[in-house]
C-alpha cells in the first residue's frame, strides 16, 4: 500500500487540562514542534499544522510553527491544516510557504480550507456571507501565483509548490478540487466510510471528466490515539469530550457523550482511536472503501499527557503503518 502517513495538530488548548496540569500558549507551541521532530525522527511522513483565530488555540500562522520543526528535521514533509485562504492575501501565502519551502529545503506544502470557524472572518474583516465567492476568487490567485509569478520572493525550491484542497463534507469543494486536478483531503469526523466513498467517487469522476485522471490524490484527516491497551483507549474520553466542548456560551463546538464516543470507536465510525490492532483493521476498511493515498492523523488533541502522545505517535510509525503496508504487499 503506496500511502503516506503523518500525523497532525490543531493547537487546541486547554488552560488546565482534566487531569489538572496548567497550560500555556509558549508550552503548547513548545510541545507541537516537539512533536514534529518526534514524527520525524519515527519515520513518519507529514505533520500538519492547524490554523486557528480564538484563545482555545495555541497557533494562529502554521508557517512559523513549521519552519521551527524543519530547523530541527530532515524529512517529514510540512503543511498547514489547514489556511484559512478565505481571510488571507494569496500573495502572502505563498510567499509563506515559498520561504518554508526553502528553509526546509523543499517539504513545505499547502493545505487551503474555508475554515468551520466564524472568528476568522470577523477578525480579517472578511463578510462570511460571501466565503464561497471569496474563496474561489483568491484560490484562482494563488495557483496563478504557484504557476510561477516573477513578481513574488523567494521562489520554492519544489516547481510548483504542493498544493492541497481540505475538505469537511461539500460536495462542491469535493467536484472544485476535482475539476482543478488538485490533491484533496477529506476531514472524516461523522458518518461511515460509505458517506466518504460518495465524496471520493464525485471527486473523482468530476477529475476525470476534466482530465486530470493521472493528478487526482485522496487523503484522510481522522482523530486518532494510539493505545496500549483498550482501557488505555477507552480512557481518553475525558480528554475527547474536553477538546470539542464548547469553551464559551456560543462558542463553537459540541458535546460528544461517552456512548457516542465508544460507537466512535468502532469499524464503522471515524474514530481512529483503540489500540494498534484496532487502529490498523479500521485504517484497512476505510482504505477497501476509498483507496486512500494519504492519512492525516490528528495525534494531541484535548490536553493528552505529552507521553502518551509521543507513545501514541511512536505505535502510529512502528506498528500501524507497516501493518497498512504490509497488508497490500
Amino acid at each position: 500500500m503506496s500511502v503516506e502517513i503523518g500525523i497532525a495538530s490543531l493547537s487546541d488548548r486547554q488552560p488546565c487540562t482534566v487531569d489538572g496540569r496548567p497550560t500555556t500558549e509558549a508550552g503548547r507551541t513548545a510541545e507541537i514542534i516537539e512533536l514534529g521532530v518526534q514524527a520525524d525522527r519515527a519515520g513518519l511522513d507529514l505533520i500538519g499544522v492547524g490554523e486557528h483565530h480564538s484563545r482555545d488555540f495555541a497557533v494562529s500562522s502554521p508557517a512559523p510553527i513549521l519552519a521551527a520543526i524543519a530547523a530541527r528535521t530532515g524529512r517529514i514533509r510540512l503543511t498547514s491544516a489547514v489556511t484559512v485562504l478565505s481571510v488571507h492575501d494569496p500573495i502572502r501565502v505563498h510567499q509563506d510557504f515559498a520561504t518554508l519551502d526553502v528553509i526546509s529545503g523543499g517539504r513545505a506544502e499547502i493545505t487551503v480550507g474555508r475554515s468551520a470557524y466564524p472568528e476568522p472572518f470577523a477578525l480579517f474583516g472578511v463578510d462570511i456571507n460571501r466565503y464561497e465567492e471569496i474563496f474561489a476568487a483568491k484560490l484562482e490567485s494563488l495557483l496563478r501565483l504557484r504557476s510561477g509569478s516573477p513578481e513574488t520572493v523567494p521562489h520554492p525550491v519544489q516547481d510548483p509548490l504542493p498544493l492541497w484542497i481540505g475538505a469537511g463534507g461539500s460536495p462542491a469543494s469535493v467536484a472544485r478540487a476535482g475539476a482543478l486536478g488538485l490533491p484533496l483531503i477529506l476531514g472524516y469526523l461523522g458518518g461511515s466510510p460509505d458517506h466518504l466513498r460518495r465524496l471520493t467517487d464525485l471527486y473523482r469522476a468530476t477529475g476525470e471528466q476534466a482530465g486530470h485522471g493521472d493528478r487526482l490524490r485522496v487523503g484522510v484527516a481522522a482523530h486518532y490515539f494510539g493505545a496500549a491497551s483498550e482501557h488505555e483507549a477507552a480512557a481518553t474520553y475525558p480528554h475527547y469530550h474536553d477538546f470539542l466542548r464548547p469553551k464559551s456560551p456560543g462558542g463553537g463546538g459540541f458535546v460528544v457523550s461517552e456512548q457516542a464516543f465508544t460507537e466512535g470507536r468502532t469499524l464503522d465510525r471515524p474514530l481512529m482511536i483503540g489500540t494498534s490492532e484496532q487502529v490498523t483493521e479500521k485504517l484497512l476498511h476505510l482504505h477497501q472503501a476509498i483507496g486512500y493515498d494519504r492519512l492525516q492523523l490528528l495525534a494531541d488533541w484535548g490536553g493528552l499527557p505529552q507521553s502518551q502522545v509521543h507513545d501514541s505517535v511512536h505505535r502510529l510509525a512502528g506498528e500501524i503503518a507497516p501493518a497498512l503496508r504490509e497488508s497490500a504487499d
